[in-house]
Order: C-alpha cells, then structure tokens, then sequence
C-alpha cells in the first residue's frame, strides 16, 4: 500500500461501512456520508455501533488490511486480519529472543531507554513554555531525575529492575503532567495522577483513548513485518494482551500521544461539554469529542520529524512501521542491537 495510505476511522453510531468496487463507503441511514478510494486506506477502525459488510471484510482480509472494533469508551472488542504472510522463521526467531534472557533484556532496555528519552524531551519542552518558573522548576526537576535514571538503565541486569524503574519514572512523569497545561486548562480540567480502568477526569478519559489508537498503530505494525504482536520482552505476557505491541509504543506515547492530548487541551479544542460522567465517576468521550481526538491525531502523524537511525526526515506516523522493521532486524540476529526512536522537538 502507499506510504500516503491512511487509518479509516468511523464513530457514528449506526454507520455501515461498505465496498463499492475499489472505494470504501460510510452509509448512514442509507445515505453516503463519506466515500474513500481502497487505495488510501491501510486500516479501518471502529468506534461503538458501527457495521460492516461481508463484501467489505472479505476485500480486506484478502489485501490484509486490518478492520478493528472499539467500543464507544475506545476499549478493544476484535480485530480482524487475513492469512499471516510473514516468515514464519521471523516468529520462530521471536519466540527464541523471548525466551533467552540475555536477548529479551538488551530490547527491554532499549524500549525504557527510548521512551525516558522521549518523556524527558516532552518535559523539557514544556518547561520552555511553562507560565510560572514554579511549573518550570518542577518539570526540569523530573527531567534530570530521568536523565540519571537514563544513565542507569545499561547497567541493569534484571528484567523485573528495569521494569520497576520504567514504572517509576511514569508515576514522576504523570505527577508533574498538570504543568503542561496552560493555567486556564488546569482550572477547567483537573489532574492528579494517571487512572486507567476507568478514567477518572478528562485528562486522562483523552490519553485513554489515545493509547488505545496508538496500540492498534503498533499492533498494525508488528503484523505487516510479519510478527507476532502477542509476543513482547518488555511487558509481561497474558492471554489476549498484545505485549509487542504495547512494546513498540512505549516510545511513541509522549511524543505522539501525549503531545496530541497536550495540544487538545491547551488550544481549548476539548472543553468540558465534551466529556460525560458516568455512574460510578468514569469519564467518558462525547462523538464530538472522539472526532476532535482523532482529527488532531491524523494531523499529528503528519508532522515530519527526523530519524536518528537513518538521518533522515520523514512523517511521524511512518515512525511504527520502521521501527516494527528495526525490531524484526534485530530479532533476526542481524548483529545489530534494537534502536528506539529518539525524538528531538
């Protein structure tokens, strides 16, 4: 598919999605609401009581491309994908890096590595930008604890380590999260501490939903170099969990997801009609608000940024399937280590 191709998203309740010869069509009550050429759509991703036709998914199971259905709350229901055409002596390699701890650590290290980096420079960045010298302070105060903790990472010889200085470093970076939202922001919006399952306030009902987008990014790219996105060396393996997947976007969260949410919030783009409280205090997206998300995340993609690995500039989102492809080199055994994406804004 061409490199310009793009995720179809669909979130209208009630929408069908179906093939027209070489176009993709998004009916609703019969009527064409959207009319998309094949050619330009690399994936389709569906939000809550969305449909699909057997002549659609068939078409797309033959070409493999990818269909996914969310629910409304942005949570996984399935995803549907056609004959695995990837080496199968690529998986065979996987599953032997997995299970040598030597090999499963090195890409470990490399992945907390690559996402510290990318924390640190959306942290520095802010602190440029910040509205008082207090919120400044206290950002460049968690990037330098980041930065000795960089420092440290090579020296680990324990998965279960590394993973406690990952989980660390989170819980520093989403204490000082509220400082990168403009004041107004923060007085309409509040933010604490990052809740997941559900989420508790608007902030994190946003970064929710991204990383369910991103997650499907990276499982999208795992497949099309033909691995097994089930199968990671950072995160722990469960039935149903996409452990690679969630490995590839660890470096991707700040400075795709957390930039666009950042972004969201601080041009007033969201604003409070656009969350709903549910009973128990989850926090939920209204359709408006999905559309805004996803709009400002497609445009995000876009942004040209440049490759440390390969000096050379190319779009954001096009940053998941190289590194899938890095990941499989050196899954490989190519004698070249994994080398996460260090971003430079």
């Amino acid at each position: 598919m061409p490199l310009t191709a793009h995720t179809l998203y669909v979130q209208t309740d009630g929408a069908v999605v179906r093939l027209d010869h070489d176009n993709v069509l998004v009916t609703l009550d019969k009527q064409v609401q959207t009319r998309v050429p094949l050619h330009l759509v690399h994936a389709i991703v569906a939000f809550g009581r969305v449909s699909f036709t057997s002549p659609l998914l068939e078409r797309c199971a033959r070409d493999g491309r990818s269909v996914v259905k969310m629910d409304g709350a942005g949570r996984f229901v399935y995803r549907l994908e056609g004959p695995k055409s990837g080496n199968v002596l690529l998986r065979t390699a996987q599953f032997q890096a997995f299970h040598d701890p030597a090999r499963q650590l090195s890409i470990a290290r490399a992945l907390v590595a690559g996402k510290l980096y990318n924390q640190r420079q959306v942290l520095l960045r802010a602190a440029r930008d910040a509205s008082t010298p207090s919120a400044a302070n206290a950002l460049r105060e968690v990037a330098e604890e980041m930065a000795r903790d960089l420092r440290r990472i090579c020296h680990m010889d324990n998965l279960d380590t590394l993973r406690g200085l990952e989980g660390v470093n989170a819980r520093r970076y989403f204490a000082v999260f509220q400082h990168m939202l403009a004041p107004q922001v923060q007085q309409d919006f509040a933010f604490a501490h990052r809740s997941r399952r559900p989420p508790r306030d608007p902030v994190n009902g946003v970064l929710s939903f991204l990383y369910a987008v991103l997650t499907h990014d990276a499982a999208a790219a795992a497949e099309s170099v033909g691995l097994d996105p089930q199968i990671g060396f950072l995160h722990t393996l469960r039935p149903g969990r996409p452990a690679l997947a969630l490995d590839l976007m660890e470096e991707m969260r700040p400075v795709l997801a957390d930039r666009v949410a950042l972004t969201l919030f601080n041009r007033r783009q969201l604003t409070p009609d656009d969350f709903e409280t549910l009973p128990g205090g989850a926090v939920s997206l209204t359709d408006a608000a999905r559309r805004t998300i996803l709009a400002e995340y497609q445009r995000r993609k876009q942004t040209e940024v440049e490759h440390p690995t390969l000096r050379t500039r190319l779009a954001l989102g096009l940053v998941l399937p190289l590194q899938a492809r890095l990941m499989a080199r050196a899954i490989r055994g190519d004698a070249v280590p994994y080398m996460p994406f260090l971003y430079r804004g």
